[in-house]
């Protein structure tokens, strides 16, 4: 889980905006604990935000190591769900390409199973408020409807 003490407040600049044509970012379907997802859902509603910029936010302050996470122990998954429901599938919207090889990159090297692992760990971090983030947008930024579709 996510250490107590690693609280991180990231902020997005404008110039690190998401361009999907530029960027190679794609939706990703990451299998995790929906109880987790639709409370992280929730969490990035109270703070008017969509899940997938705070899930960027948290890959990419991981990736620079300013937050780190106790992997579940080597081999396994994460075990039951918090409220024993299976894992399904959570449609994110478009993830930077970036972001997610350079998250991926670390979580391999520290040994976190997956990036399903890792992204669970981080937004059951944000639920728990372990971990915050701070996101700045310029212009329009258009709601994913497949967040909606999640779980």
């Amino acid at each position: 889980m996510p250490d107590a003490a690693d609280t991180d407040t990231h902020t997005h600049p404008p110039g690190g905006t998401v361009d999907a044509r530029q960027d190679g970012a794609r939706e990703r379907l990451v299998w995790m604990d929906t109880g987790v997802w639709r409370r992280a859902r929730a969490r990035a509603a109270d703070d008017a935000l969509d899940l997938t910029p705070v899930l960027e936010a948290l890959l990419d302050a991981y990736a620079d190591g300013r937050v780190t996470v106790t992997p579940p122990v080597s081999g396994r998954s994460l075990g039951p769900t918090r409220d024993g429901t299976a894992r399904t599938g959570c449609r994110t919207g478009p993830l930077s390409h970036h972001v997610w090889s350079r998250a991926d990159h670390r979580r391999a090297t520290a040994g976190v199973k997956s990036m399903p692992v890792l992204c669970e760990l981080l937004l059951g971090g944000y639920v728990d408020g372990h971990l915050t983030t701070t996101l700045t947008a310029t212009g329009h930024v258009p709601r994913t409807h497949r967040e909606d579709d999640a779980a």
